[in-house]
């Protein structure tokens, strides 16, 4: 029986911008980043990030005094509460994931479901300030080990004659993406529209290739031919669609 994955995720910091500046208002890495440092942390990443805020995710990024520990920060905005600054009616806000420097090669696999669920659970469940409790941004750190610790998607390219695993910019010429999802046991094949029967058919050999070497056949094929459904899976898993690339 295999051992459970270790989960990369130290905690997590969710800090705001208020009218006095960056104030931190939930830290679960005690243990590891005070809260004076979770504040330098804070200010750090907004005086980074700057004006440009957008429902996005930047990292990862150094954490001040710990050279162990990296961080991806998703910023997005909560509507006010009390503000006496009218440039504040929607609050800068920021979810530090704190993990492992050591893991950074499983936290970069996991990207992309990283930034689909915080996309869906901010816009969701934290729409206003008083939304920010922290049963909920516990609820966000268990839910970020879970899905980071059981190592869900594997991303590979299909560029001439290999296939590559691939955790960087994903907006490279490539024949194919392959996505392997850990879970469901199943490789999703989604060709670029310009490839030829005889090309389709050489990237079916790869991917049996690595099925075979990798996984102990163990995965099942699923062709995408659908326009929207491949959509839809590059945009989970974090993907940029053909049409933005």
């Amino acid at each position: 029986m295999e051992s459970e994955a270790e989960s990369p995720v130290v905690g997590i910091i969710i800090s705001s911008f208020a009218d006095a500046g960056p104030q931190v208002i939930y830290n679960s890495t005690k243990n590891h980043i005070s809260e004076d440092q979770a504040l330098n942390l804070s200010i750090r990443i907004m005086t980074v990030i700057g004006d440009e805020i957008s429902y996005d995710l930047y990292g990862p990024l150094p954490v001040p005094s710990n050279d162990e520990l990296l961080c991806l920060a998703y910023v997005f905005r909560v509507e006010s509460t009390y503000t006496i600054d009218p440039r504040l009616k929607e609050r800068p806000t920021v979810i530090s994931i704190i993990f492992k420097r050591a893991l950074k090669r499983t936290i970069s696999r996991a990207q992309g479901i990283i930034s689909s669920y915080l996309s869906q659970v901010t816009a969701k469940d934290f729409k206003k300030e008083d939304d920010l409790e922290s049963s909920k941004m516990e609820e966000i750190h268990k839910r970020l080990s879970a899905l980071i610790s059981t190592n869900p998607v594997r991303i590979y390219i299909v560029q001439d004659d290999r296939i590559l695993e691939h955790t960087g910019s994903l907006d490279i010429p490539t024949d194919a993406y392959v996505i392997a999802d850990m879970q469901k046991n199943i490789f999703y094949i989604i060709y670029e529209p310009y490839l030829s029967p005889i090309r389709k058919r050489q990237v079916v050999i790869l991917v049996d290739s690595l099925n075979e070497k990798t996984y102990r056949r163990r995965f099942n094929k699923q062709i995408v031919d659908s326009e929207d459904e491949a959509t839809g899976l590059l945009n989970f898993y974090g993907l940029k669609h053909r049409e933005q690339r």
